[in-house]
């Protein structure tokens, strides 16, 4: 297997363990049963597409301080973007009257979406950051 993918598997594995664990901690629940399950699944795909996002940022500079941004950026984004993935259902949760169907597929998406949002805006600062400082340093 890839380097690269092992890397990105990997990150998608700890999302659902740190994310339900975290919950734990500090919301002082788990949820149960399909709302559970679907928790894991989206978690799972955010912290897939988030090794993706992290993967492709780091490839596309070339620089050590470009990459180190990268680093830093994904360390410090990231956990805000699980904290984001793990509100983003909430709404979802205290909603009555919707059918199971619904909570299977919107909450991934909600994690999802609001998961990754956070960490590729982050990403974004930092790799624009980088490229603004490797273009300053060009020039002088």
């Amino acid at each position: 297997m890839n380097v690269r993918k092992l890397f990105i598997l990997l990150i998608g594995l700890t999302w659902p363990f740190l994310g339900l664990g975290l919950m734990a901690l500090h919301f002082g629940y788990l949820p149960s049963g399909a709302t559970l399950v679907a928790e894991v699944i989206g978690l799972f795909l955010a912290g897939i597409l988030s090794g993706c996002l992290f993967i492709a940022a780091y490839s596309g500079l070339n620089s050590p301080l470009g990459r180190g941004m990268i680093h830093v950026g994904y360390l410090l984004f990231a956990p805000l973007g699980l904290m984001a993935a793990l509100v983003a259902p909430s709404p979802l949760e205290a909603a009555t009257g919707i059918s199971m169907f619904t909570i299977i597929i919107a909450t991934p998406m909600a994690i999802i979406l609001y998961g990754n949002l956070v960490v590729a805006a982050g990403l974004g600062i930092t790799g624009g950051l980088a490229l603004s400082a490797k273009v300053l340093a060009s020039r002088f």
